[in-house]
């Protein structure tokens, strides 16, 4: 990771905006993160979503969700015609033999749609960190075209951990590692491209898959009855590094983390991830990207309330009154030693429970439909501003007027 100083940033994904568009409250949400003093500006996977809306089962690592776009008649709306502009790459050809309609005017217009944003976001100082899901859907684009790079055998899923204990069972195909290292990482190399071409940085989800993961027979239900299955390793960073002069990554490693996952990490160079809101402790690794919470898990002020208030009382010290304790705590959380901390804007609304994007394990309408119900306000960017310039943690560098 690349960071200035200590720098802080805010998690919300394009489909939490009030319209759930790359309209003009993106561009108002940029505006606003600079008059907050914020850095960064964290997504979701920016991929084709499943039928349930989750973004982290995609029908394609490379292809843009158009459903994301500004609609027809809004003045950011491009009708994706001509050729300036348009995404590059075998994996086009590949997403409009696979998809219905016309994907190759879609993709257009996404890049381009897209590309404007993070333009106007870059040139006012805000960077976006992406995401990257380590499996794709078995009834991807990917799998269908690419189906030697994938062991068919055997479904993905996570052990047993402290947090699900009764480990995960999520269906998606594995990889066939010794293909994929023969073959140099290709496949890897051009996904990982496709995404810095949309982003600035991004974050490998479940990094501990790379050194080894969890597999399960195809007809296997509960995911307890699997076995560990051997990752790439230090060679698929290596590939990385190689193609593009570093590692511009965040890796995920949470849940059932083992010595080998710790070593890698700390070999390759690159920030963990620490969770306030999944946290027994306040132990946090200096190294680490420090989140209040993630789409994955309880907001901020649901885990105060439920368990932190209790058990870490020393995390809101320095409050003057029970109204200034969650004020004490944001502040307390943006002083820690970590170069980058992240903010979901529910943590920054002090929104309970309610507002989760995701609870792992289940299904049904309450996830990935969160949304900002308005616009964030000029008084709440002073507010975190006032907070962010107390930790000292750098704004951006440069703001123009739009």
């Amino acid at each position: 990771m690349t960071a200035r100083a200590r720098e802080s940033g805010v998690l919300l994904h394009i489909t939490s905006l009030p319209s759930g568009r790359v309209e003009e409250e993106a561009y108002r949400f940029v505006d606003w993160l600079v008059a907050a003093g914020q850095s960064w500006w964290q997504l979701l996977p920016l991929h084709p979503p499943d039928a349930l809306g989750s973004p982290y089962a995609s029908r394609s690592a490379f292809a843009g969700h158009v459903g994301l776009l500004a609609p027809p008649g809004s003045p950011l709306f491009d009708d994706g015609t001509g050729d300036e502009g348009a995404p590059r790459g075998r994996w086009v050809d590949e997403w409009v033999d696979f998809a219905d309609g016309d994907e190759r005017r879609a993709q257009t217009r996404f890049q381009r749609e897209w590309r404007a944003l993070k333009r106007y976001a870059n040139e006012r100082g805000i960077r976006l960190i992406g995401d990257i899901p380590l499996y794709v859907s078995g009834d991807s684009c990917d799998v269908a075209t690419h189906p030697h790079l994938f062991d068919r055998s055997v479904i993905a899923g996570a052990a047993p951990s402290l947090n699900h204990p009764e480990g995960q069972r999520w269906g998606m195909p594995v990889f066939d590692w010794p293909t994929h290292a023969a073959d140099g990482f290709t496949w890897w190399l051009e996904r990982l491209e496709r995404d810095l071409e949309l982003c600035d940085l991004l974050r490998i989800d479940h990094f501990r898959g790379l050194v080894h993961f969890w597999q399960l027979a195809l007809d296997e239900r509960n995911p307890a009855n699997g076995s560990w299955g051997e990752g790439p390793g230090r060679a698929f960073f290596d590939a990385i590094r190689g193609r593009f002069g570093g590692l511009p990554l965040i890796v995920e490693d949470l849940g059932f983390i083992t010595p080998d996952v710790v070593a890698l990490r700390e070999d390759i160079g690159v920030p963990g991830m620490d969770v306030v809101a999944r946290a027994a402790d306040a132990d946090w690794r200096t190294d680490s990207v420090l989140y209040t919470s993630t789409h994955d898990s309880e907001t901020l002020a649901g885990w105060w309330q439920r368990w932190g208030r209790e058990n870490q009382p020393q995390l809101a010290a320095g409050a003057a009154s029970t109204d200034d304790e969650y004020r004490a705590l944001l502040l307390n959380i943006l002083e820690v030693e970590n170069d980058l901390v992240i903010i979901p804007a529910q943590d920054l609304l002090g929104l309970g429970n309610e507002a989760r994007m995701n609870r792992p394990g289940t299904v049904g309408a309450h996830n990935w439909q969160w949304r900002l119900e308005r616009q964030l306000t000029t008084d709440e960017a002073r507010r975190l501003a006032s907070l962010t310039r107390i930790a000292e943690r750098e704004g951006p560098r440069v703001a123009h007027e739009r």
